[in-house]
Protein backbone atom coordinates (compact mmCIF):
# COMPACT_ATOMS: atom_id res chain seq x y z
CA UNK A 1 0.00 0.00 0.00
CA UNK A 2 2.89 2.33 0.76
CA UNK A 3 4.29 1.75 -2.74
CA UNK A 4 0.95 2.64 -4.30
CA UNK A 5 0.72 5.83 -2.25
CA UNK A 6 4.31 6.69 -3.18
CA UNK A 7 3.59 6.07 -6.86
CA UNK A 8 0.50 8.30 -6.72
CA UNK A 9 2.42 11.07 -4.96
CA UNK A 10 5.18 10.84 -7.54
CA UNK A 11 2.63 11.02 -10.35
CA UNK A 12 1.11 14.18 -8.91
CA UNK A 13 4.58 15.71 -8.53
CA UNK A 14 5.44 14.86 -12.14
CA UNK A 15 2.22 16.43 -13.39
CA UNK A 16 2.95 19.60 -11.42
CA UNK A 17 6.50 19.63 -12.81
CA UNK A 18 5.20 19.07 -16.31
CA UNK A 19 2.73 21.92 -15.99
CA UNK A 20 5.52 24.21 -14.81
CA UNK A 21 7.82 23.08 -17.60
CA UNK A 22 5.12 23.71 -20.18
CA UNK A 23 4.48 27.19 -18.88
CA UNK A 24 8.20 27.93 -19.21
CA UNK A 25 8.36 26.52 -22.73
CA UNK A 26 10.86 23.74 -21.96
CA UNK A 27 11.76 21.49 -24.87
CA UNK A 28 13.66 18.17 -25.20
CA UNK A 29 16.95 19.90 -26.06
CA UNK A 30 16.83 22.00 -22.89
CA UNK A 31 15.94 18.98 -20.78
CA UNK A 32 18.77 16.92 -22.28
CA UNK A 33 21.23 19.71 -21.43
CA UNK A 34 19.89 19.60 -17.85
CA UNK A 35 20.62 15.86 -17.54
CA UNK A 36 17.33 14.34 -18.67
CA UNK A 37 17.40 11.30 -20.97
CA UNK A 38 15.46 12.16 -24.14
CA UNK A 39 14.94 9.70 -26.99
CA UNK A 40 12.60 9.01 -29.91
CA UNK A 41 9.72 6.77 -28.84
CA UNK A 42 10.21 3.47 -30.72
CA UNK A 43 6.44 2.99 -31.13
CA UNK A 44 5.11 6.52 -31.76
CA UNK A 45 6.35 9.60 -33.65
CA UNK A 46 7.30 11.60 -30.55
CA UNK A 47 10.14 12.26 -28.11
CA UNK A 48 10.12 10.94 -24.54
CA UNK A 49 12.20 12.53 -21.76
CA UNK A 50 12.99 10.80 -18.45
CA UNK A 51 13.95 12.59 -15.23
CA UNK A 52 17.67 12.75 -14.44
CA UNK A 53 18.93 9.61 -12.74
CA UNK A 54 16.17 7.40 -14.16
CA UNK A 55 17.53 5.11 -16.85
CA UNK A 56 15.54 4.25 -19.93
CA UNK A 57 13.61 0.97 -19.46
CA UNK A 58 15.55 -1.96 -20.87
CA UNK A 59 14.53 -4.41 -23.55
CA UNK A 60 14.03 -7.15 -22.59
CA UNK A 61 12.33 -6.03 -19.41
CA UNK A 62 14.43 -5.80 -16.24
CA UNK A 63 12.40 -7.24 -13.32
CA UNK A 64 14.54 -5.15 -10.96
CA UNK A 65 14.20 -1.90 -12.89
CA UNK A 66 13.02 1.43 -11.49
CA UNK A 67 9.73 1.03 -9.56
CA UNK A 68 8.03 3.81 -11.49
CA UNK A 69 8.94 6.36 -14.12
CA UNK A 70 7.46 9.73 -14.95
CA UNK A 71 8.11 10.86 -18.49
CA UNK A 72 7.46 14.07 -20.37
CA UNK A 73 6.35 13.62 -23.98
CA UNK A 74 7.01 16.02 -26.85
CA UNK A 75 6.05 16.13 -30.51
CA UNK A 76 8.80 15.78 -33.08
CA UNK A 77 8.72 19.59 -33.36
CA UNK A 78 9.53 19.89 -29.62
CA UNK A 79 6.01 20.90 -28.53
CA UNK A 80 4.92 19.55 -25.14
CA UNK A 81 2.24 16.84 -25.49
CA UNK A 82 1.82 15.54 -21.93
CA UNK A 83 3.14 12.98 -19.48
CA UNK A 84 3.39 9.22 -19.08
CA UNK A 85 3.42 7.38 -15.77
CA UNK A 86 4.94 3.89 -15.80
CA UNK A 87 4.66 1.31 -13.00
CA UNK A 88 6.83 -1.82 -13.00
CA UNK A 89 4.67 -4.88 -13.78
CA UNK A 90 5.17 -6.61 -10.43
CA UNK A 91 4.04 -3.49 -8.56
CA UNK A 92 0.95 -2.60 -10.57
CA UNK A 93 -2.19 -3.37 -8.54
CA UNK A 94 -4.96 -2.65 -11.02
CA UNK A 95 -5.45 1.01 -10.12
CA UNK A 96 -7.17 3.04 -12.84
CA UNK A 97 -5.37 5.48 -15.08
CA UNK A 98 -6.43 8.94 -13.80
CA UNK A 99 -6.91 10.33 -17.31
CA UNK A 100 -9.13 7.58 -18.70
CA UNK A 101 -10.48 5.85 -15.60
CA UNK A 102 -9.55 2.58 -17.30
CA UNK A 103 -6.67 0.26 -16.51
CA UNK A 104 -3.06 1.07 -17.27
CA UNK A 105 -1.82 -0.45 -20.55
CA UNK A 106 0.75 -3.24 -20.21
CA UNK A 107 3.94 -2.74 -22.24
CA UNK A 108 5.38 -6.28 -22.27
CA UNK A 109 8.51 -5.20 -24.15
CA UNK A 110 9.72 -3.14 -21.18
CA UNK A 111 7.74 -4.79 -18.35
CA UNK A 112 5.79 -1.72 -17.22
CA UNK A 113 2.17 -0.63 -17.09
CA UNK A 114 1.60 2.77 -18.71
CA UNK A 115 -0.87 5.59 -18.10
CA UNK A 116 -0.62 8.41 -20.64
CA UNK A 117 -1.80 11.96 -20.10
CA UNK A 118 -1.16 12.95 -23.70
Amino acid sequence: MLRVATAIAALVASLVAAAGATAQGVNPQQLAKAGWTCFPDPTNPRIVCLNPGHPRPSVPADPNGQESLHDMVFGLDGSFLGTIHLIRADLYQGQPCPRTGGPYLFLARIGYYSCENV
